[in-house]
């Protein structure tokens, strides 16, 4: 495999809602809250329709990426429910490798939340996700990729951060760069020192995130003074802005990257995903990152327009509710 994804394994309940329901719910616009089953079990209770569908930021950037031609593998945990089939299907569709048991546990679900100007916000519950081990993960897949792309939420997978360490072993062992996602500001403070010693050591190459998730990592308030602080890492980082484009960190050096804004745009989800799919299709390509930043543009406007996080296919991978 070219890339192999380690994420959440999420089904996505995608809902439109006002900014009363988010209110209601307490759910942070444009943010992203973890509430437990009780609390879960309400707010799904208090949605008129949702179609759930087959998520995850990793697995939604391996389909993007596999789309796009790039051999793509995915470890996550799906549970074993009615919504196993839905999302082992998906990956089908796409070409992505997925061999992972499921567990006995019920599938993790997210909320994905969409307010009429296009944002959207998160209350996720956790699920059969959490659960991943280290014996569900292929050793000989992670060594022989040429990228591994993953989310800050695997420091917390199977027990005592076991799952974590041996991606990060089998990573460093074989040289194979990481790309991690932050799309969590309680992760990104919680997991700070750590990521940094990673990036350190050589093993994350690229941090991804957005303008509102980024400055937790460096206990900044804004863009700016994020920047700053994250061009004096020893690893690349991608900063997402929505409509003020997107800047790239290396080597002490700050470089932003203008585009054009869809004005109405159907849907936010997975906008950053398929940012991130564009991106490392022409970091693998060897391209320029001005050509790299351009390709992963195209790729969220695609996304923008359309009703799911992962690219347009022939066949629609989702339930109604």
């Amino acid at each position: 495999m070219d890339v192999i994804g380690i994420g959440l394994a999420n089904i996505d309940l995608v809902a439109h809602v006002d900014d009363s329901f988010l209110a209601r719910h307490k759910i942070p616009k444009g943010g992203a809250q973890r509430v437990d089953e009780l609390s879960f079990a309400r707010l799904r209770g208090d949605l008129k329709q949702f179609d759930a569908i087959p998520g995850g930021c990793a697995a939604n950037t391996v389909c993007g990426l596999a789309a796009g031609g790039i051999a793509s593998g995915f470890f996550g945990k799906i549970g074993n429910d009615s919504f196993e089939s839905l999302y082992r299907s998906s990956f089908t569709e796409y070409t992505v490798s997925y061999a992972v048991a499921a567990a006995e546990k019920e599938s993790s679900q997210c909320a994905v939340l969409v307010t009429p100007d296009g944002e959207r916000s998160f209350a996720y519950v956790d699920g059969a996700s959490w659960s991943l081990l280290p014996e569900d993960i292929d050793e000989k897949s992670i060594a022989q990729a040429q990228m591994i792309c993953t989310e800050i939420y695997l420091f917390e997978f199977g027990q005592n951060q076991s799952t974590a360490k041996k991606v990060f072993d089998v990573a460093q062992e074989h040289k194979i760069p990481i790309v991690m996602k932050i799309m969590d500001q309680i992760f990104a403070a919680k997991y700070a020192q750590k990521i940094r010693a990673l990036a350190d050591a050589g093993i994350v190459t690229l941090i991804v995130g957005n303008h509102l998730n980024l400055p937790a990592l460096t206990g900044t308030t804004g863009t700016d003074e994020t920047l700053n602080i994250l061009k004096t890492w020893p690893c690349d980082v991608v900063m997402t802005a929505n409509a003020g484009g997107a800047y790239f960190t290396s080597q002490d050096s700050i470089t932003h990257y203008p585009i054009k804004p869809v004005e109405h745009p159907k849907n936010t989800t997975g906008a950053g995903d398929q940012f991130l799919a564009g991106f490392l299709t022409g970091k693998l390509d060897s391209r320029s990152v001005a050509d790299c930043m351009a390709h992963g543009a195209l790729c969220a406007r695609t996304i923008l327009m359309h009703d799911t996080a992962r690219p347009p296919l022939v066949n629609r991978h989702s339930i109604r509710f």
